[in-house]
């Protein structure tokens, strides 16, 4: 048994049909003698383009078992499609289905979620990312207690003068 691994990507507008499509995924691998192992990774995500005029989408990662081309039923013919050609062509043909890839399963690591930590978004300069024209407040200088101002007597003011000017 030769083990794939499939990726396909379902819009933002068809999250409600996700079970349908999912199970007519399902049905598309299993016709071609198929068979789906457990682990199961799904997320959505903003997309990094558009695609078909969707921005998000649910990204769905399986892995299967196809028969080696030795363990295929005798009864076949020789000049029968592979599944794997069959399973592509169906998948193209799908329009609830916007990208898709199937690669060997052979040397890639263990199936498994993805752990993302939600971060602020930052701006160019490092600071936290705002809206344009969003108000925020300005930031105070820090100060100093306020002293009470003693009445001073014009004599004195006159002293403090002097001393100032060097007069």
């Amino acid at each position: 048994m030769q083990e794939y691994e499939l990726l396909y990507l379902v819009g933002e507008s068809k999250e409600s049909e996700l079970p349908r499509i999912r199970e007519a995924v399902e049905k598309m691998v299993v016709s071609a003698d198929g068979t789906f192992l457990a682990p199961v990774t799904e997320e959505k995500r903003k997309m990094a383009y558009e695609v078909k005029k969707e921005v998000r989408g649910t990204y769905i990662a399986r892995r299967f078992t196809l028969p080696d081309k030795d363990e295929r039923d005798a009864s076949e013919t020789a000049e029968a499609a592979h599944p794997l050609v069959v399973i592509n062509r169906a998948l193209q043909l799908s329009k609830d289905i916007l990208r898709f890839l199937i690669v060997s399963a052979e040397g890639l690591p263990e199936l498994k979620a993805i752990e993302r930590v939600e971060r602020p978004k930052m701006d160019s300069r490092g600071g936290r990312y705002e809206k344009r024209g969003a108000v925020r407040p300005m930031p105070q200088a820090p100060m100093a207690p306020k002293e009470t101002a003693k009445p001073m007597s014009d004599a004195e003011i006159d002293e403090q003068l002097k001393e100032k000017l060097d007069i």
